[in-house]
């Protein structure tokens, strides 16, 4: 998918990248390639024909910008330096003329925006060199530098589970390793099933960002609508290009489903259509831990045709529906015959799109039909509990301050409660002469009535 985003979906904890609303033009990778905050280690000096770099720097300003600065000195004047870079995971270089004043000695900056439009997800390496001529057509190429841009903010520490490298901050390490023995052989499992006709050899390592809640998160993640922002709809984004997720909480779902991004990415490193988002968000989606699929004829009256489930988008509800119909037809492939192994079929239907089949041609090699079959029978099956009835929940929990209110509201009823009842009882056990010593008022003197 390119610089892809996997969306965590908030009512079922779930992690989503549509596969072609969310990308990212290649152009753009490069341009934000450059992001903010870098591990650098300044280069040592350079030279060449009568051409020394002096220093060689990066200021972060996440998540504003990145600011490159060179110094360079001649025998003569300098009067150009080229900018060359790439993204680490990429084999295309981009390349920028840097603006200075001709002389022996010159400083050049180049400033990347790194949010909005330009945004460049935590955890992107960039790999990066100079070019500087001189007026007598001298010219030094600089070693290439690896950057890495990651979130300055905080300290991070790392866990390892399998190819996952998960960076968090401000946990206890306790519960950060009680987590890592819950999903090893969750994760085992991914890789399993995702070795395909691949040979032996280790995945490329993968990283995951977890942030502590959404305020913190706010830099890191892309920005999408306005409704999905407010709704908190997605909770994890997952950028295949990178190699790098970013998500909120230390959630096994969460961590699985975004993992299953990356790693599918690798496996199917060799395709040159992407997949159809209903796939990868249904097979990221079934493969998290306590995954629970609802039956289709539940969903079937709920969202488009998988024909045209290419790409995620419309409201927060059709989003929802859009995550629990690829769960749920995900699981129909896998586990639709219960005479043979239905998850070695299905990775016989993985191992046809590795090789570059349609998910047509994959689907009728594998299961027979093709995928408007693939839909009716899906909808006609009643495999797993029913989905909830349409406007029978919201599509994420209320504010914080609804709940507020609430409480606020609950309170002030039973404090009234228990004043009357307070009352009450002082009332019924207090003395009968206690009561006399009050005596009457006017309005209840029995000769008044």
């Amino acid at each position: 998918m390119g610089l892809c985003s996997r969306y965590f979906l908030k009512p079922f904890t779930r992690a989503k990248c549509p596969s072609g609303l969310f990308s990212l033009p290649v152009a753009l990778v490069f341009a934000l390639a450059w992001a903010a905050s870098f591990s650098f280690s300044p280069a040592a000096a350079q030279s060449g024909p009568g051409i020394r770099v002096v220093s060689s720097q990066v200021e972060n300003n996440f998540p504003k910008e990145v600011v490159l600065r060179l110094t360079a000195e001649a025998d003569t004047d300098i009067v150009s330096v080229r900018l060359n870079y790439r993204s680490a995971y990429s084999g295309v270089w981009s390349y920028a003329n840097l603006d200075f004043t001709p002389g022996r000695r010159v400083s050049a900056n180049f400033v990347i925006p790194t949010s909005g439009a330009s945004f460049l997800v935590p955890g992107t390496r960039i790999e990066y060199s100079y070019i500087i001529r001189d007026s007598l057509g001298n010219a030094l190429t600089t070693d290439n530098s690896v950057v890495e841009y990651t979130d300055n903010r905080f300290s991070w520490e790392e866990a390892q589970i399998g190819p996952l490298t998960l960076l968090y901050h401000d946990i206890p390490r306790t519960q950060v390793d009680r987590l890592v023995a819950d999903l090893e052989p969750e994760i085992s499992n991914l890789l399993d099933l995702l070795s395909l006709n691949q040979p032996p050899d280790q995945p490329s390592p993968i990283r995951g960002f977890i942030y502590n809640h959404r305020g913190e998160a706010e830099d890191a993640f892309p920005r999408l609508s306005r409704t999905t922002t407010e709704q908190q709809v997605f909770h994890g984004f997952a950028f295949s290009s990178q190699g790098v997720f970013v998500g909120i909480g230390l959630r096994p779902r969460l961590i699985v489903h975004e993992s299953t991004h990356l790693l599918l990415a690798q496996a199917m490193s060799g395709r040159t259509e992407p997949l159809p988002a209903w796939l990868e968000e249904g097979l990221a989606s079934y493969l998290e831990p306590d995954s629970r699929p609802y039956d289709g004829r539940s969903l079937s009256g709920r969202t488009p045709p998988l024909r045209f489930m290419n790409s995620v988008s419309g409201t927060p509800m059709e989003i929802t529906n859009f995550y629990r119909k690829s769960e749920s037809v995900v699981a129909f492939l896998v586990e639709q015959s219960a005479e043979e192994d239905g998850l070695a079929v299905f990775q016989d239907f993985l191992i046809a799109l590795q090789s570059g089949s349609s998910v047509e041609d994959a689907l009728a090699g594998t299961y027979g039909f093709g995928i408007e079959d693939l839909d009716r029978r899906w909808a006609a099956s009643g495999r797993g509990p029913s989905a909830p009835p349409p406007g029978s929940e919201s599509v994420g929990p209320p504010s914080l301050f609804l709940y507020l209110d609430t409480w606020l509201i609950g309170g002030l009823v039973l404090l009234v409660m228990g004043v009357v009842l307070v009352k009450y009882l002082v009332a019924k056990l207090r003395p009968a002469d206690e009561l006399e010593e009050e005596g009457l008022q006017p309005w209840e003197d029995p000769d008044l009535r």
